[in-house]
Parts: C-alpha cells; sequence; structure tokens
C-alpha cells in the first residue's frame, strides 16, 4: 500500500512539472513567436536543465501538442456517445461542444496553444494532420449511419466531419482571440448553428 501510495505522489509531482513547465513554454511561445524560442530559452525561465526538459518532453512541438490534443480513437468514441437515434449533425456538435466544455474549464493554456498553432506553419499543417486522422475515424461511423447502401454515404459523412471541423476550428480561432467572458462551448453552438445540414 504504502508503495503504491508513493507511485501516486511520483505521478502527481511529475503532471504538476509537466504542466507548469508546458505553461512556461506556452507563455514564451506565446509573446515572442514558437520560432524564436529555443530549448534554452525555455530552460532559463523555467530555472531547469535542458536535460530535465527532455525527461517530460521530446520537443518543443510536444509542448504544443503533447497528449494535449485527442486522439482519433478518443474522438471517435466521444461522437459514438451522441450518436445513438440522433441525427449525426447534432451528434457532431456535441461531440465538438463536449471538447469546447473541456477546454473553458482550463482556457489559460489551451488558448495560448491556439494562437501559437495558428500563427506557426508548422504546428499548423501538423494540427491539420490530426484532422485527417481525425475524418478517418469518423467517416466509417457517420456513413454507417446513413445508410450503408446509400451510394453517396461516404461523400455526405466526409462533407459532414470536415465541415463541423471547419466550424470547430472558427470557433475556436475566435475564442483563442476574445476576453474571458467568452464561452467556447456558446461559440460551438453558435457556429454550428450557422450551417443547415439535412438530417441523417
Amino acid at each position: 500500500m504504502r508503495e503504491t501510495t508513493a507511485r501516486g505522489l511520483r505521478m502527481k509531482t511529475r503532471q504538476a512539472v509537466t504542466e507548469a513547465l508546458a505553461d512556461t513554454a506556452l507563455e514564451l511561445f506565446d509573446s515572442n513567436g514558437f520560432d524564436q524560442v529555443t530549448v534554452a530559452d525555455i530552460v532559463a525561465a523555467a530555472g531547469i536543465s535542458q536535460r530535465s526538459f527532455f525527461r517530460y518532453f521530446s520537443s518543443k512541438e510536444d509542448v504544443v501538442f503533447g497528449d494535449r490534443i485527442p486522439t482519433a480513437e478518443e474522438v471517435r468514441d466521444e461522437l459514438l456517445r451522441h450518436l445513438d437515434g440522433r441525427p449525426a449533425w447534432d451528434a457532431l456538435r456535441d461531440t465538438f461542444r463536449t471538447a469546447a466544455e473541456q477546454m473553458d474549464a482550463d482556457p489559460g493554456p489551451w488558448k495560448r496553444a491556439t494562437r501559437v498553432i495558428c500563427h506557426t506553419p508548422g504546428l499548423r499543417a501538423r494540427y491539420l494532420e490530426k484532422h485527417l486522422a481525425w475524418t478517418d475515424a469518423l467517416v466509417p461511423e457517420l456513413a454507417s449511419r446513413i445508410g450503408p447502401d446509400a451510394p453517396d454515404a461516404d461523400l455526405r459523412a466526409h462533407t459532414m466531419i470536415n465541415t463541423a471541423l471547419g466550424c470547430f476550428d472558427v470557433a475556436l480561432v475566435r475564442w483563442s482571440e476574445a476576453g474571458a467572458d467568452l464561452s467556447l462551448a456558446r461559440l460551438v453552438d453558435d457556429v454550428f448553428g450557422f450551417v443547415r445540414i439535412p438530417q441523417a
């Protein structure tokens, strides 16, 4: 029992250090530009060695992404929670609304990470790769709901998913630049509401 408790405390300590180090790095990236900030700059600001930095992150890019961006499997599982007996577009909106609520709960790091990604072409490209992975995971789920015999099921699924990703990105960018009183979840509702998709 004592060994399990000690392991749990070490994990909590590691998580706290990881979050603090990420916050320091994101503040530097946001203020000075991702490409202008070096690992040496980050460790100087954090008061640790470069060797210590690489115990927590494999690279500068890993600070921005890490486990912050959900995997394709996680997004698919969240979609499946909302799909049962509901229109596909509503399920997509609620999937991204769930993510928005989580980001609203800790807005500072998420806003900084979003701004850094949007203003750094290399990071933006990596983020779009995530979009492609999410699309690959979600299309079969939506297409099967539209109807396996429908000749345009795959095309409709792709269209809805890419439209939903575009809506989420519009909301996310606006939120990242706005004041603290703006809710990302509410923005997601508003932006998704601008789009009219035939029920499927």
